[in-house]
């Protein structure tokens, strides 16, 4: 019906005008995801001692972030610089999580422990995750990109924290 009346009036439907919109939707949405980035996320730093909580691994790519699942944060500095921590639990919509670092002098320091290589590191090279501090980001502002820390090393984390700070 609606083709017959472009017909009817002797102009045609554009069919570019499809691919068009779909164009310009898809940069709107790259240009906001990028301004997001740009945009130091609101965080939190607790000492870990002082958020007790039972950890458990349970990642799931369908819902909210979940512990054993790498995000990515955008923290204030200059300029902002996205990082990547290890989920390690939930308080209400923020996501509790441990700065994941490829920095080698990591090594030598009890207050990191060694989660190795994973894509949470595009070089490859063995990561840790600061156990002393814990992250506390709104679930908004957090990136997802189908990340997880495999069960065997998150529980090696979770039971650090369950013997020097206390979690269940």
């Amino acid at each position: 019906m609606a083709f017959e009346r472009f017909k009817r009036r002797g102009s045609r439907p554009r069919a570019g005008s499809l691919d068009q919109g779909l164009s310009m939707l898809n940069a709107r949405v790259a240009n906001q995801i990028e301004q997001r980035r740009q945009r130091a996320s609101r965080l939190n730093v607790r000492a870990t001692a002082s958020v007790p909580r039972n950890v458990y691994y349970a990642p799931d790519m369908d819902g909210g972030a979940e512990p054993g699942e790498v995000v990515w944060v955008t923290v204030p500095s200059r300029p902002p610089k996205e990082r990547s921590m290890l989920v390690v639990g939930r308080e209400h919509h923020d996501i509790l999580g441990l700065l994941i670092s490829p920095e080698k002098q990591h090594a030598y320091d009890d207050r990191w422990f060694e989660i190795g290589p994973g894509d949470w590191e595009a070089s490859g090279s063995p990561c840790w995750v600061r156990l002393d501090k814990t992250l506390i980001v709104p679930e908004a502002d957090v990136h997802r990109r189908g990340t997880t820390v495999p069960q065997r090393r998150f529980e090696r984390v979770a039971n650090t924290l369950r013997e020097r700070f206390a979690w269940s």
